[in-house]
């Protein structure tokens, strides 16, 4: 932590980062970014009563949206322009006008891509992000529109084109009861996966499961819907807090979605309370809400979890949790789709392989690079995303045989294992692709970390 700061992030700075990491990846490719604008235009009042298109620039949108999906608007105020969400923040008396600042996680971040880096900067503000942390003096943020993306960036404390800061007044003090397992504001997909995959055993029927939760909740698991924070004037955070001290004694029957699949039947509210009192934890807490779902699935659901455990693609395992688990209103063949292409994320991630999600899976060959890495550096070992289109060769540099193009935003897993060339370290990678498992040799300057 800088000098100067808590020990700790404050709950509601990782709710708000934690709803920012959720849509990393989202982009205009793919249409995924139309799930943000959605949730911004949803929104009453619309600022300045504009309805976002998918085709405008939406970094500011982005940021709103995180306010909008956590029920935060009043410490984040709305807005799709830079510059007037500046003047909103001013308006509150949280605007900081110091280049130098040394931001928190959760606050917010403005650019002037015309800062000539001298003084400071006072001009017309191009773009925004949400800080994600601060290390040393490296910034890192997360920005929507950054490259048509959700992504993140790095930039120094005091660095060229920091315009200033909007800083949400946040509480710094957590809101959870101490006598039991606490909520959980953050969580990586990994764990989820991990966990879910011990129990059912199928990648496929992970990833159909995973699709739907994040659907449903982004994967917070205090996430209450958001009608239900207007209607009840609270945050996720404070809703969570009232179910778990008491204070709130309608959980059961307020028919408001919450947790990983927004729970919303009185029956099966009540039956989330029991079990979390039962194991003497938080309504909020992640590995609660977990082995509620087993819970549920085995004893109720018995023949959905029969097909997560079977299932032979994504959209299999996707439509049995859409159509006779979470049972949405709409289960149109549109959302069929794209709760499979959520899960289609979760599988490439964590069972390195690119599946199809509308059709069953066939025989996989291989084909592997001839040439051996000639190092080994563990902390290398991690998923890879290509960031263009990129050639797996049958060995290190430009000059060995391609071996297969991997079109941009493909993820490759590497285990430590590479070749440097010519000051270069192409990484020995593995991925299944077209039904075809490839490992070979790909340039590190053209693979991201996930």
């Amino acid at each position: 932590m800088p000098a100067g700061k808590g020990n700790f992030m404050s709950y509601l700075r990782s709710k708000v980062v934690a709803q920012a990491k959720a849509w990393l990846g989202c982009n205009e490719s793919d249409g995924s970014h139309k799930a943000i604008i959605d949730v911004y235009n949803s929104h009453t009042p619309l600022a300045r009563g504009y309805k976002v298109q998918y085709t405008d620039a939406w970094c500011a949108t982005f940021v709103s949206a995180v306010a909008i999906k956590l029920g935060y608007t009043d410490i984040m105020p709305t807005e799709c322009g830079c510059d007037k969400m500046i003047a909103l923040y001013q308006g509150l008396g949280r605007w900081k006008e110091d280049d130098s600042y040394v931001p928190d996680a959760g606050d917010i971040i403005f650019y002037d891509w015309q800062d000539s880096g001298s003084g400071d900067n006072t001009g017309s503000s191009d773009h925004v992000g949400i800080v994600e942390k601060v290390s040393g003096s490296t910034i890192t943020v997360i920005e929507g529109n950054y490259s048509d993306s959700v992504k993140r960036r790095t930039l120094q404390v005091n660095g060229k084109y920091i315009r200033g800061f909007g800083l949400p007044k946040y509480t710094e003090t957590t809101t959870t009861a101490s006598t039991k397992a606490a909520a959980t504001t953050t969580a990586k997909p990994e764990t989820i996966w991990n966990y879910l995959l011990g129990k059912i055993g199928n990648a496929y029927g992970v990833a159909g499961l995973m699709g739907n939760l994040y659907a449903e909740s982004a994967l917070l698991s205090i996430n209450l819907q958001n009608t239900g924070n207007t209607k009840l004037g609270m945050t996720d955070a404070e809703y969570t807090a009232a179910v778990d001290d008491g204070s709130y004694t309608k959980f059961s029957s307020d028919s408001l979605g919450y947790g990983l699949c927004q729970w919303t039947y009185s029956t099966r509210k009540a039956a989330l309370l029991a079990y979390a009192q039962a194991q003497n934890a938080s309504i909020g807490n992640l590995d609660m809400q977990l082995g509620f779902i087993i819970k549920e699935l085995s004893e109720n659901y018995n023949t959905v979890l029969g097909t997560l455990c079977t299932a032979t693609t994504i959209l299999e395992a996707s439509n049995a949790i859409l159509t006779k688990y979470e049972q949405p209103a709409d289960q149109s063949s549109a959302v069929q789709k794209k709760r499979a292409e959520y899960g289609q994320k979760y599988y490439d991630t964590y069972a390195g392989t690119s599946s199809s999600t509308s059709s069953s899976s066939s025989s996989v060959t291989e084909k592997k690079a001839t040439e051996a890495a000639k190092s080994f550096t563990k902390s290398l070992a991690g998923t890879y995303v290509t960031t263009a289109n990129l050639n797996m060769r049958n060995g290190a540099g430009t000059g060995k045989s391609v071996m297969v193009t991997l079109p941009k935003g493909t993820n490759v897993q590497n285990y430590g294992y590479y070749t440097s060339y010519n000051g270069v370290k192409w990484l020995y990678v593995q991925v299944t692709y077209k039904n075809v498992k490839y490992t070979g040799f790909c340039s590190s300057e053209y693979l991201k970390k996930q």
